[in-house]
């Protein structure tokens, strides 16, 4: 018994050595990086490189178009805070940098400069999302989410927003919602679902007039439709990140007495539309996007 007692002391003294130890060796390397840290300053100036950002940008334009690692980013910058510094590249100087943050098809830990000069739009479109984030309603008081993100789409219109700008706007995590309660109250706003140009993640509103009662609908009818096929061509798989335009079609036309029941409407993208109504003898069209006929939305 007594033994046990002893040796359980043994190791308690052991693990209490190793783990004083270890916190000694980490003491270490966090001075060691210290160091590296200030002699990669001196050798930055010594460059002419002034800051971290300017070892940012530097770095991804030798890299101009090609995805760089985040890691390497922050090796380069030397300094902890450098996705603060990425992000001020983009929204107060207008460089065109890519990631996951404001695109849907790339990877949170990457970044791509798509250019070797800044972009003014996007500066501008930047100051316009800072100003209706705070947006106030007449009177004062704040306005809603979705009022903020419409207020932004109107104010660059036909120019896109991307999830980043959209999210900024709204404050909220749950803004893809609110696009879609504008589009289902008559809001044309468009997605790389219908505009494959649009990277995806990013909508525009291409014109500031709001289409009649009747069409919200049939724009809610379409989103059903596309979730249920998870926005994919159901004849050849093809999606909007392939640069497909996806479109809904109904199997049986509705001059031919077609409904908009689900069973008969289904996602195709425009190639595979275009066939079917070949073989019809007639020519594709989204009604459910472009509701101008008399379709039956009861």
């Amino acid at each position: 018994m007594a033994e046990k007692y002893v040796e359980s002391i043994s190791t308690a003294q052991t693990e209490v050595s190793s783990r004083n130890s270890w916190l000694e060796r980490a003491a270490d390397l966090g001075i060691l990086s210290a160091n590296l840290r200030n002699a990669q300053s001196r050798v930055n100036r010594a460059y002419g490189i002034r800051s971290g950002r300017d070892a940012i940008l530097l770095y991804l334009r030798n890299h101009v178009g090609r995805s760089v690692a985040a890691d390497a980013l922050a090796g380069v910058s030397g300094i902890a805070e450098w996705a603060r510094r990425v992000r001020e590249l983009r929204v107060e100087f207008g460089w065109p940098i890519e990631s996951g943050i404001n695109r849907d098809d790339m990877p949170h830990d990457h970044y791509r400069l798509t250019a070797d000069e800044p972009d003014s739009d996007l500066a501008e479109r930047w100051r316009v999302a800072k100003s209706a984030r705070n947006l106030k309603r007449q009177g004062g008081g704040t306005t809603s989410a979705k009022d903020r993100i419409l207020h932004y789409l109107q104010a660059i219109s036909p120019r896109p927003a991307d999830k980043e700008q959209l999210a900024y706007v709204a404050k909220i995590q749950e803004w893809p919602r609110r696009i879609r309660e504008l589009e289902e109250e008559g809001w044309k706003v468009i997605s790389n679902v219908d505009d494959p140009t649009l990277i995806p993640g990013s909508y525009r509103l291409p014109t500031l007039e709001k289409r009649p009662p009747r069409v919200r609908q049939a724009i809610k009818l379409r989103h059903q439709v596309l979730g249920r096929d998870n926005k994919t061509c159901q004849d050849c798989g093809a999606t909007p990140g392939q640069g497909s335009v996806l479109q809904v079609h109904h199997k049986l036309p509705v001059h031919q007495g077609g409904t908009n029941d689900m069973d008969n409407l289904v996602t195709l993208c425009s190639n595979c539309h275009g066939g079917r109504h070949a073989l019809m003898g007639s020519s594709p069209k989204d009604e459910l996007l472009n509701p101008d006929q008399k379709l039956d939305l009861l």
